[in-house]
């Protein structure tokens, strides 16, 4: 990953795009203010956020609490659906005195006193698709706002669609893996959910399942006979 951006910076064509170790996050629908937004665990493990726009003109909001320093960084994602039905959206950050966006006008959410936001808009054109090693999906790169809370507080990603599109969208958030064992453990979980997300076959997860059971079957057989 390149250095950090200068605080505030909207990277319109990211140099290099990381999509190893995120998490992946089905959510409901989120609210639209700052309000009722979805509680995020954290802006700074990384996680894949799946979601979408079932009626024009919705806002998705989600929230975490953030401390004074955090590093946030957020990339939005064009996925490439079989039969199509994706959205390019506009997303921003919003926290206490973060860098000033000239672009603040376009958000679709009041801003409380003392709170400020940096806006990244959709990108005139997509890049090459880039495609994930594991679940084998791809996805246009979008956007990406890197910058750091000044003081801390609770954060919010906002989302929407200046032209009112409904569709798919996936944003990236936070820069540090998940080190657990616990993660890596439900790789095959999360191939099988973003699979069926996108609406890809996931006949390769039966057979891998019946090639485990069939081992399975063999090694206690061979444990009786021995």
């Amino acid at each position: 990953m390149s250095d950090l951006l200068k605080p505030g910076d909207v990277q319109a064509s990211p140099p290099s795009v990381d999509l190893a170790g995120s998490r992946p996050h089905f959510s409901g629908t989120p609210g639209a203010q700052l309000t009722n937004s979805l509680p995020v665990a954290d802006f700074n493990q990384k996680r894949l956020i799946f979601n979408e726009f079932n009626r024009p003109g919705q806002v998705h909001v989600y929230s975490a609490e953030c401390r004074a320093g955090d590093r946030i960084r957020v990339q939005m994602y064009v996925p490439v659906l079989p039969r199509g039905g994706a959205v390019t959206p506009a997303f921003a950050i919003v926290g206490q005195s973060l860098p000033y966006s000239a672009d603040v006008h376009q958000l679709p959410v009041e801003l409380p006193s003392g709170y400020s936001a940096i806006v990244a808009p959709p990108p005139s054109r997509l890049l090459q698709p880039v495609q994930d090693v594991l679940t084998r999906v791809r996805y246009y790169p979008g956007p990406m706002i890197d910058t750091r809370t000044l003081v801390g507080g609770r954060c919010y990603l906002v989302v929407w669609s200046p032209t009112n599109q409904m569709g798919k969208y996936v944003l990236q958030t936070g820069h540090r893996w998940h080190l657990r064992w616990t993660y890596w453990l439900q790789l095959p979980y999360f191939w099988w959910q973003i699979r069926g997300w996108f609406g890809l076959s996931r006949s390769a997860g039966y057979s891998a399942l019946a090639a485990i059971f069939s081992i399975l079957l063999v090694l206690v057989a061979w444990r009786r006979k021995k």
